[in-house]
């Protein structure tokens, strides 16, 4: 259940260097600054049912989608899509994170953790 690096990520021209963590049932994108600090991330969640995304990233704060993966059919494959969706269980996704958390570096674990624990003071 843990989060593993993806050793080659592509990078975008114009956008802050990006990490990429891969596990069953989320996946952490994490963009770092010129000196390795996180900046701001995107945790795509319950991947094989119903799949959401929650991003947040400096001077924007969050945004919660609803991923429509583009395989409607069995046999076609679209490009996926990001619906806004206001809807996020906050303690139950804080939770699954941490449990797969334990192979991150701290420094990014302890920053994706702190933000989604800051969700709901930024709702209100």
């Amino acid at each position: 259940m843990s989060l593993r690096e993806l050793p080659r990520v592509q990078q975008v021209n114009g956008e802050p260097r990006r990490r990429w963590f891969h596990g069953h049932e989320m996946d952490l994108v994490v963009w770092e600054d010129g000196d390795g600090e996180p900046v701001g991330f995107q945790l795509a969640y319950d991947k094989h049912r119903n799949e959401h995304s929650i991003a947040w990233r400096a001077g924007q704060g969050f945004t919660h989608y609803q991923v429509d993966d583009g395989e409607a059919a069995a046999l076609s494959k679209e490009t996926p899509f990001l619906y806004l969706d206001g809807a996020f269980q906050r303690d139950r996704v804080l939770e699954q994170f941490l449990a797969a958390a334990d192979s991150l570096p701290p420094v990014i674990a302890g920053f994706v953790a702190a933000r989604l624990r800051e969700f709901d003071k930024e709702q209100q």
